[in-house]
C-alpha cells in the first residue's frame, strides 16, 4: 500500500480547506522543486524550508510542512478498513515516497510495528516511485510473490510502473476500490490486469 491518498490525505484540496484560498501555487512549492530531495533522504525538510524562506509563501509553506497533523490527516475510515484486513490475516506492506519527518508523523500515528508487516520507504532507500527498483525491492526484502502480492497507488505512474516492474498493481481511486478488489479475492475471483 502506498500511504499518501490511502492511509493520509496529502491532496491539494485538503491543502486548501485548510488555507481557505487557491494552493496551486503553494503546493507545488510545497512539493516540488527540492523537495523531492527530502524524499529520497538527500535533504531535510528544514534545509528545504531554508531554501524557501525568501518566498512571498514561505509562512504557508512552513505551516504544511510543519503541520503535518493538519496537512496530511489521517483517513479514518480508509484506516479502519485496512485495519480490519490485517486482523482478517492479510499481511500488509508500504511503499511510500515519503521524507523522514513524515515517516516519523505517521509511525507517530499508527504505530508502524503493530499495523503493517513491513515497509519501503523513499527517504531511507534514496530512491522514489515510479523508479522500477524501488518495487523490486520491496518484493525481494519480504520475499513476497507477485503471484500473491497487490499494490495499490492512487498515481497512475506508479501503478503503471509496478506493473512493468512485475508487480501487479491497481490505481487506488477511492475507498471502494480496495474494497472491491478485497470482495472478489474473498470470492476466489482472480483479478486479470
Amino acid at each position: 500500500l502506498d500511504i499518501g491518498g490511502i492511509l493520509f490525505d496529502d491532496s491539494k484540496s485538503n491543502v486548501e480547506k485548510l488555507l481557505h484560498k487557491n494552493c496551486d501555487t503553494i503546493y507545488k512549492k510545497t512539493y516540488g522543486g527540492n523537495f523531492k530531495e527530502c524524499l529520497i533522504g538527500n535533504m531535510s525538510v528544514k534545509e528545504h524550508l531554508e531554501l524557501l524562506k525568501d518566498d512571498e509563501d514561505y509562512l504557508d509553506i512552513k505551516y504544511l510542512l510543519q503541520n503535518l497533523s493538519l496537512s496530511m490527516p489521517l483517513m479514518k475510515e480508509n484506516y479502519e478498513y485496512i485495519k480490519s484486513l490485517k486482523e482478517k490475516g492479510y499481511h500488509l506492506y508500504l511503499l511510500s515516497n515519503i521524507t523522514e519527518d513524515s515517516f516519523q508523523y505517521i509511525n507517530e500515528v499508527l504505530d508502524l510495528s503493530h499495523f503493517v508487516d513491513g515497509g519501503v520507504y523513499s527517504y531511507q532507500e534514496h530512491v522514489k516511485k515510479p523508479e522500477h527498483t524501488i518495487y523490486q525491492t520491496v518484493l525481494k526484502r519480504f520475499h513476497l510473490d507477485p503471484k500473491e502480492t497487490i499494490f495499490f497507488d492512487d498515481k497512475l505512474k506508479n501503478v503503471v510502473a509496478a506493473n512493468e516492474s512485475g508487480f501487479p498493481s491497481i490505481e487506488f481511486k477511492s475507498l471502494e476500490t480496495l474494497k472491491n478488489f478485497i470482495e472478489k479475492e474473498e470470492k476466489g475471483i482472480i483479478l486479470e490486469n
